[in-house]
């Protein structure tokens, strides 16, 4: 299957300067895929299919949105060994995390992330990221990439085809199936085994798949181990001024298994999935710090975090007065993050304590989901109407717990109080119901595509004793409920076979997390309270995109303008404002009083430009861009989570379906100061850069494959934007990327 990469370029003041940046080199994406001896027409190459766009399956040219997809062999090429590498060569999509304890985060789309990305493994999201304090920060990286069958990143608002989250994007995960691997055997077994310089990982995955009428199944099988990724840090030691990386080990062991009933009309399929990661890490860069006079001598990690999901899937196809294809699917999926802080300190009497701190963040999800399919004929128009419910229970919790004991082993009386919650055991209830039609005019030259999502949330809050023994005085937590209704038009117009433009207007939403309106945390000792706010408003962000798309011969182009537009953003515990004119200080009892908010506008603008050709006699050419800007429509501030202009080049050779090289140069530009907000908190720009990464496969047989890459070859120090808002006071170059390093991976089918 044959892939495209993004491709973005500028809008505004510097549309220019991106426009030669990709003219260049005719800029386009996806690096790694076998090449044919000769050249080949677009019309005959295989179609790049998403489902995500439209929850049907279509050509990612014919549906009015920007659609990356990101398929398993494309994985294995390009030697990915986490979420963060699915993002490597896509322009305006990136995943932060370098440099932390706490791992990788979510995607960032078009300058939107967190929790306002949708991500989906199977139709089931993903937990909720979840941050309070210095000692928990529960992230997203619940998955490894060796289960997946393809991604696709849906760009821009789509609640009105997935509800809450979608306000910047989709991230649609899709795990293998036994189709993935028997093609038309019965029965195969394989292995894979890798290793990667960056962080001294190792990689064994092994898979059994099995399909004799009418049954099919597939087990997967993934072991990782390694240490902390490098970077091009030179100054060792502790402290904030340490520049190397702090020491680390992480193993992670995942289990993707499916077994499958079919019949003529009838597909039943029962799956488990599972994932597990342990890292320990000495935090070095921490020793030294100094809280109220204390100092930390040593401090060290112990985190871990579980997904476990269990679903039952049903498809029908055949005639039904009110269908031709039904699909329901039940799940349940539980998933916990636990990070655990041990540490040496001395008091500022001198005296040695040690304390430990405990944070626990679980979430359970049951929920089952109907999506119906009819096609029809009305006149002279073709209709393709996709309907459904979504219904999902999720019940979220939250605990932190901590001790110190002095130099004799004696506790010590702590100031805060042990155990707490820092929002009371929610359980949020969700139904939702939606309905798009494809509706194809002039012989199909035409397709509208509008769409329409209802959403109902109601939240049940349950505050036991250790929420209200943590939080004396905080308000008594309310119940509270939220409805949105979001919509989208598309449009799709064909000039010819070889020529189309498309525009679309969609919306999305976020409905109020509850750890936002019901927080509670207080403390006397720092001199700070929380307010909950249950009054807060769902976000919302409405989308503009238009594009048109090029084949010619062995070439084509895709040009894409968006422009979005966010309200109601959650500024989450900012100072309360009505206290203001005293300085954030509730009078009623000198505590400086944080709340959640609603506040930001937010205006983000933007091109994205990609497209290919072949030459024949195995050469080809790649390339994306992406160039967006944005501000704070209140405040005049720039958006911080936009990604500096960026560009990627891929030249392949290929002159057999035995073996080809790829070289690939990453370009992306400065981060100026004034693109910068540091009114919340001071951020160093980046420099721009320019990286070359080169990838080989080759086959041996029919059995054996092999893949190596040179990543870095230049071995150049950068730092990416995306990692640069953590830093701080600490040393910028302990957040940088490694030097030049190198991987392989040997796979072999039994």
């Amino acid at each position: 299957m044959r892939r495209d990469k993004p491709a973005q370029t500028p809008t505004a003041k510097r549309l220019a300067s991106a426009a030669r940046l990709a003219s260049g080199a005719l800029l386009v994406a996806p690096l790694t895929h076998a090449q044919e001896t000769a050249p080949v027409d677009v019309d005959e190459a295989d179609e790049i299919v998403t489902v995500v766009a439209t929850r049907t399956e279509r050509s990612v040219d014919d549906v009015a949105a920007t659609v990356n997809v990101t398929t398993a062999e494309d994985i294995e090429r390009q030697l990915a060994r986490d979420i963060a590498d699915l993002a490597r060569f896509e322009p305006g999509v990136s995943v932060s995390g370098t440099g932390s304890r706490f791992g990788l985060a979510g995607f960032n789309i078009r300058g939107i992330g967190g929790n306002r990305v949708l991500t989906l493994i199977d139709g089931v999201r993903v937990p909720d990221e979840f941050t309070f304090g210095p000692f928990l920060s529960a992230r997203r990286d619940y998955v490894d990439v060796d289960s997946l069958s393809r991604a696709e990143i849906a760009r821009g608002p789509i609640s009105s085809l997935y509800g809450s989250d979608a306000l910047g994007g989709v991230v649609a995960l899709r795990t293998k199936t036994a189709e993935d691997y028997l093609g038309d055997r019965q029965l195969t077994a394989g292995f894979k085994a890798g290793y990667s310089s960056a962080d001294d990982s190792t990689v064994g995955t092994i898979h059994a798949a099995f399909g004799r009428q009418p049954f099919a199944g597939l087990i997967v099988a993934t072991r990782r181990d390694g240490g902390e990724t490098e970077n091009m840090g030179a100054v060792d030691g502790t402290g904030p001024g340490r520049e190397r990386p702090d020491p680390q080990q992480s193993n992670t062991d995942s289990l993707t298994a499916k077994v499958a009933f079919e019949s003529e009309q009838h597909l039943l399929t029962l799956g488990v999935d599972r994932y597990g990661n342990e890292t320990d890490t000495r935090i070095f860069s921490d020793y030294g710090t100094v809280a109220f006079g204390t100092t930390v001598d040593e401090r060290s990690a112990a985190d871990r975090r579980d997904r476990d999901r269990v679903s039952l899937g049903y498809r029908f196809r055949g005639e039904l007065p009110f269908a031709t294809d039904v699909q329901a699917t039940f799940y349940r999926q539980r998933s916990d993050t636990a990070q655990r802080t041990f540490e040496q300190r001395t008091t500022p009497r001198r005296m040695a304590q040690s304390r430990r701190r405990s944070s626990f963040y679980e979430q359970e999800v049951r929920g089952a989901s109907a999506q119906l399919h009819k096609l029809f004929a009305l006149g002279g128009s073709n209709h393709h109407v996709v309907y459904g419910i979504d219904y999902a229970v999720t019940d979220s919790e939250s605990l932190r717990d901590g001790a110190t004991f002095d130099a004799a082993g004696a506790p010590v009386r702590e100031f805060s109080l042990w155990p707490t919650r820092d929002f009371p055991t929610t359980e949020v209830t969700q139904l939702a119901l939606f309905a798009q039609d494809e509706i194809a005019f002039l012989d199909g030259a035409l397709v509208l595509s509008p769409g329409v999502r209802y959403d109902d949330f109601r939240a049940k809050v349950a505050a036991d004793a250790v929420y209200r023994t943590g939080n004396p005085g905080a308000p008594e937590p309310q119940d509270y409920s939220a409805t949105a209704v979001s919509a989208k038009l598309g449009a799709v117009y064909s000039f010819s076979e070889r020529a189309s433009a498309y525009a679309r207007y969609s919306e999305g939403f976020r409905a109020p997390p509850y750890n936002d309106v019901n927080v509670g945390f207080s403390s006397f000792v720092g001199g700070y309270k929380t307010l909950s706010n249950p009054d807060l408003e769902s976000e919302r962000s409405r989308g503009v995109e238009a594009g048109l798309r090029l084949r010619y011969g062995a070439g084509n182009l895709r040009l894409a303008v968006f422009r979005n537009r966010y309200s109601n953003f959650i500024e989450s515990l900012t100072v309360v404002p009505w206290f203001f004119g005293s300085g954030g200080i509730d009078p009623a009892d000198g505590l400086l009083t944080f709340q959640s908010v609603n506040r930001n506008a937010v205006a983000i603008d933007g091109v994205e430009l990609r497209g290919g050709f072949d030459f024949g006699g195995g050469f080809s050419v790649r390339a994306a861009a992406a160039y967006a800007s944005g501000e704070d429509r209140n405040t005049g501030a720039p958006v911080n989570g936009i990604e500096p202009l960026s560009a990627v080049l891929g030249i392949g050779y290929a002159p057999s379906d035995r073996w080809g090289v790829d070289a690939i140069w990453t370009l992306v530009g400065a981060k100026e100061p004034g693109d910068i907000d540091n009114s919340a908190l001071p951020i160093p720009p980046t420099a721009g850069y320019g990286i070359l990464d080169l990838l080989a496969h080759a086959r041996f047989g029919q059995r054996v494959l092999l893949d190596l890459g040179l990543f870095n070859i230049g071995d150049k120090t950068y730092r990416r934007w995306a990692d640069s808002a953590p830093i701080g006071g600490d040393a910028p170059r302990r957040f940088t990327q490694p030097g030049f390093n190198f991987g392989a991976t040997l796979r072999v089918e039994l």
